[in-house]
């Protein structure tokens, strides 16, 4: 301590005279009294070193300390508390190996009790011909590592000079990290050789099996992958199962009877990591721990896999503000890499992605112990969500997911969310962009949808109906490509003054269980309110008859098909989504079976040919499938009419005329009959089918989605006649002991005891009974007025 402080104090007199310029081979040479202050002027070394009268046997390493003649030691002085990865040799030229200069420089660090932990990079290109490893090991025992690594600017903001290390071998990892505590990696782009991802297009990113992403060269062990940044790349030999899954030249860091410790408190910030094949790899050995992980404002891209996982110890990992705008197949991984061990993998605590690129799925994560949760994630052009599921569960919050996989001349995704136990707030699925036809395949899935949006319906429908692969559930979720609410459990119930015209006053809903929806008419003082409860899915199904033979041409992803009976074109038309069954998945998730598979969109319909635009990626050409079509059903307002055994068209028709194309529920026709013409003036609706029921439908109201219909009033059903007002065949009708409702609140009517019950027996529009009379039963209380 004596030592120490004459050395400070040293130092300190000294800091106010001139240094002595001269090289450190003339200050080695020196058997001078020693003493003083110098400044040594080799190049890339410069720099000011004094004399250090408390140390007696430091060795001299030529950027440290220097040692003179007569034994006295002269120690660095420095500021801003970093040490120049220049003073121990490195060049950054991109010439140069500056492998062992910056090894040298990190073992200096993590080895001695200096006061700097910081290493900095100045600008420029360091190539190294070895892995840089923060690890001190001693025999059979890892010490704890401190040290920081730090370049002159964040990778987004490279115009002010960056540091780029750049490994130019294949098969372990630019930077490995044993049993850090406390490691900062900051500032710096690595650069790998796996510049597989540059070759490919847009096609070839959303198709290419994950196995078939891959140079042939740069190291694809699940074990030990070729890395950007490794955390705990090392175990017990013991471990392993067998040599080869040890990192190449680096058995001697694996030594038998190593104990499973790992790291803790590791952050990864403002770093740009590039062309490996797994980007940041947690525990890919048989360690614990790795836990409080942390990849802060980083750009991964050009990657296999963005950041992976493979241990459930890995706890509050947080990955913030990530970017990935460069071709990868999977930006989260905790199922593929690492030893395996039971428990299934950690799930990082995601809080901000923007990815903006050719990127075939956002996560390949299994929660099988412990929970995770995505936020902010931001991605556009994503071909599919990819699989989340498992007991524990996944977590998206506030997420715009942007799939764009609709425009021609591309495949359908063989799914986009796929898995259980994910649970969706906030989130907007969009199919972008969109175009006719298009839907969004969850089926399979018991995943929960709370509020957000969606502008395509999805599939959810379970064509095996096999009862293991329950539907997804939907809770005020507004699908505004028709500014409808889908729901159930009565959440969201919509109340509007409007005629039953939908939640928003102007448009359409779709259908879903549950879904409830008031309507209010108060005019003329006289109030009554429905309330339409649906009770089935807004998701309609027609099987074709037979097999058919589905021809793709994969250059363009188009198809076609005949189907068995010609007369089954008549229920399909241009923008019909056709499905299929019976298959797998595709790439990772072959041996899941997919009760429900997505065929292509309808483009057209050629006498009987059936002509396929973006086929699914799965669908071969020459594959024999059952087919079906799958359409959604909008609450589009009712209408009444009549119509005869045989005909295609109704008559004497009251309500809202729906559009060409539209397909409103009808039973009596067969399922998937559309409209092909209406005339308003003549009260006529033609469909592509004929009432082939053998009986004729006098007065049949068509109401999508079989709601059960309530009305309730404080008026009688004739008194309501007289001032216009709808009444719904086959509706419960309420009649309110009430008698003043304008001083009530608005929904009152809905809670209040009733005076009388009746079945409304037939339609009546308007008060209007030219063509149907208005007809109902008294169910119960006195008999009406």
């Amino acid at each position: 301590m004596k030592y120490l402080l004459l050395f400070l104090l040293a130092a300190i007199c000294y800091m106010g005279h001139p240094a002595s310029a001269q090289s450190i081979q003339t200050l080695r040479n020196s058997s001078s009294q020693p003493g003083g202050v110098y400044y040594i002027t080799d190049q890339a070394r410069q720099g000011t070193f004094i004399y250090d009268p408390s140390d007696k046997s430091s060795l001299d390493d030529s950027v440290m300390t220097l040692v003179a003649a007569n034994g006295a030691r002269y120690k660095r002085i420095f500021d801003q508390d970093k040490i120049n990865a220049r003073w121990f040799g490195a060049t950054g030229d991109g010439r140069s190996d500056d492998w062992y200069s910056l090894q040298k420089a990190i073992n200096y660090i993590i080895n001695s009790n200096v006061v700097s932990r910081t290493l900095y990079l100045p600008s420029g290109t360091y190539n190294i011909s070895k892995p840089l490893l923060i690890a001190r090991l001693n025999h059979k025992t890892y010490g704890h590592s401190s040290i920081s690594l730090e370049g002159p600017a964040n990778s987004k903001t490279i115009s002010a000079g960056y540091a780029n290390i750049c490994p130019t071998f294949n098969n372990t990892f630019a930077i490995g990290i044993q049993s850090g505590k406390g490691v900062l990696i900051k500032n710096l782009i690595i650069t790998g050789q796996f510049t597989f991802p540059h070759k490919l297009n847009a096609i070839q990113v959303d198709t290419l099996s994950f196995v078939e992403w891959t140079d042939g060269a740069c190291r694809q062990n699940p074990i030990s992958p070729y890395s950007g940044i490794a955390i705990d790349p090392f175990s017990d030999s013991t471990a392993y199962p067998k040599n080869a899954d040890m990192y190449p030249g680096l058995h001697s860091w694996c030594p038998a009877g190593l104990n499973r410790s790992g790291s803790t408190n590791v952050q990864i910030i403002g770093c740009s990591i590039q062309n490996f094949v797994v980007g940041v790899m947690i525990t890919p050995s048989y360690q614990q721990n790795g836990e409080l992980i942390d990849v802060i404002d980083c750009d991964i891209s050009w990657t296999k896999v963005a950041y992976a996982m493979s241990q459930a110890q890995s706890k509050e990992c947080h990955v913030s503000r990530l970017k990935c705008w460069g071709p990868t197949h999977t930006v989260f991984d905790n199922v593929t890499y690492g030893i395996r061990r039971g428990d299934g993998g950690g799930i990082p605590m995601v809080d901000g992605v923007n990815l903006a690129s050719m990127a075939k799925q956002l996560c390949n994560i299994q929660a099988s112990s412990f929970s995770g949760v995505f936020r902010n994630v931001y991605a556009e052009g994503l071909f599919r969500l990819g699989f989340v599921g498992g007991n524990a569960t996944v977590s998206f919050e506030d997420c715009q997911l942007d799939f764009s996989s609709q425009s021609q001349g591309i495949p359908y995704p063989d799914f986009y969310v796929l898995g259980g136990g994910a649970t969706f707030h906030g989130c907007m699925l969009r199919l972008y962009p969109g175009v006719k036809g298009a839907r969004l395949v969850l089926s399979g899935t018991n995943n929960y949808y709370e509020g957000g949006t969606t502008n395509a319906p999805p599939v959810v429908v379970n064509i095996d109906n096999n009862g293991v692969y329950p539907y997804p559930t939907f809770r005020n979720v507004n699908m505004y490509y028709s500014g409808g609410v889908l729901g159930s459990s009565n959440y969201g119930a919509i109340s509007i003054a409007s005629q039953l015209s939908g939640s928003n006053g102007n448009s359409t809903d779709p259908i879903y269980y549950g879904n409830t929806y008031l309507f209010r008419d108060p005019f003329s003082g006289v109030q009554v309110t429905y309330r339409l409860t649906y009770k089935g899915t807004y998701e309609r199904t027609v099987r074709l008859s037979g097999t058919s033979v589905v021809h793709v041409n994969k250059s363009d992803w188009t198809g076609y098909f005949l189907p068995s009976s010609k007369s089954e074109c008549n229920v399909l038309k241009a923008g019909d989504f056709i499905l299929t069954s019976g298959l797998f998945y595709q790439d990772q998730f072959s041996k899941i079976y997919a009760p429900t598979y997505p065929v292509g969109i309808i483009q057209e319909i050629r006498h009987d040919t059936v002509l396929l635009t973006n086929v699914a990626y799965g669908i071969r050409n020459g594959m024999t499938l059952h087919l079906w079509m799958d359409y959604f059903v909008n609450e589009n307002a009712f209408f009444t009419g009549d119509i005869a055994a045989g005909s295609n068209t109704f008559r004497n028709v009251q309500g809202a005329f729906p559009s060409v194309g539209d397909r409103p529920d009808i039973p009596i026709l067969p399922a998937g009959s559309y409209v092909t013409e209406i005339n308003p003036s003549a009260r006529t609706i033609s469909f592509s089918n004929a009432n082939n029921s053998t009986r004729s439908f006098m007065d049949q109201t068509i109401v999508n989605g079989y709601p059960t219909i309530e009305m309730f009033s404080a008026y009688d059903p004739p008194y309501l006649q007289k001032f216009n007002k709808n009444l719904i065949g086959g509706a419960q009708f309420y009649q309110s002991e009430s008698t003043d409702v304008n001083i009530r609140p608005t929904d009152f009517l809905l809670d209040e005891n009733y005076i009388r019950k009746y079945k409304i027996l037939n339609t009546n529009f308007h008060g209007d009974t030219s063509l149907h009379k208005l007809k109902y039963q008294v169910l119960s209380g006195p008999a009406g007025n």
